[in-house]
């Protein structure tokens, strides 16, 4: 469902759209960024919450060797 074009995912249990409209308006409270996505699931004792922003830029990460450090031996030189 969509609930102020945030796309709204229900994984799990009863949960109503006025209970997701009133967390994404706790969560829109919270930050600057534009939400894109939430996501619920609810279980008798939680309710995990997870959400994506918009306009967050993702960073590559980059694995690069590290240059060989000179070999020392102890033994045998």
């Amino acid at each position: 469902m969509m609930i102020d074009n945030i796309r709204v995912i229900i994984e799990q249990g009863p949960f109503s759209a006025e209970d997701a409209q009133y967390y994404i308006e706790r969560i829109k409270a919270t930050t600057k960024f534009t939400l894109k996505k939430v996501i619920f699931t609810r279980s008798d004792t939680y309710l995990d919450i997870r959400y994506a922003f918009a306009e967050i830029p993702f960073e590559r990460i980059r694995r690069v060797a590290l240059a060989a450090p000179p070999e020392k031996r102890a033994v045998n030189n």
